[in-house]
């Protein structure tokens, strides 16, 4: 696991599910409980290649949609379905200190979070 901050430095960039299902509510919750959060919060991803290759469609942070043809596919990361509500809930915290705080697990395309 690496720092969000970290991998920016490495010139990464996280990317979301095109199609992504979020739950406002479910947001809302999460942004309260951060706010008084006591463990390291950790957000779960997969290269993109793994998520074009099984037909998904992903975008990145302008909205700009990811294809093969990217030159630095390598270094897109995409957010799990599962984290997605919670990535959002850190993303509207606005909060200055994001990339020191939130740790990024990169996953293996056969991980139990991206099913087939």
């Amino acid at each position: 696991m690496k720092k969000l901050g970290q991998l920016k430095n490495e010139g990464y960039s996280v990317c979301v599910p095109q199609k992504a299902e979020i739950d406002t509510g479910i947001i809302g919750k999460l942004k309260s409980q951060l706010m008084c959060k006591v463990d390291e919060t950790v957000i779960h991803v997969l290269y993109a290649f793994d998520y074009l290759t099984r037909g998904k469609a992903i975008v990145d942070e302008d909205g700009d949609l990811i294809t093969f043809l990217e030159y630095n596919l390598e270094k897109k990361l995409v957010v799990v379905d599962g984290d997605l509500n919670l990535w959002y809930a850190l993303l509207l915290q606005n909060s200055e200190d994001l990339d020191d705080e939130v740790e990024i697990e990169i996953l293996s395309s056969t991980s139990k979070y991206f099913p087939f």
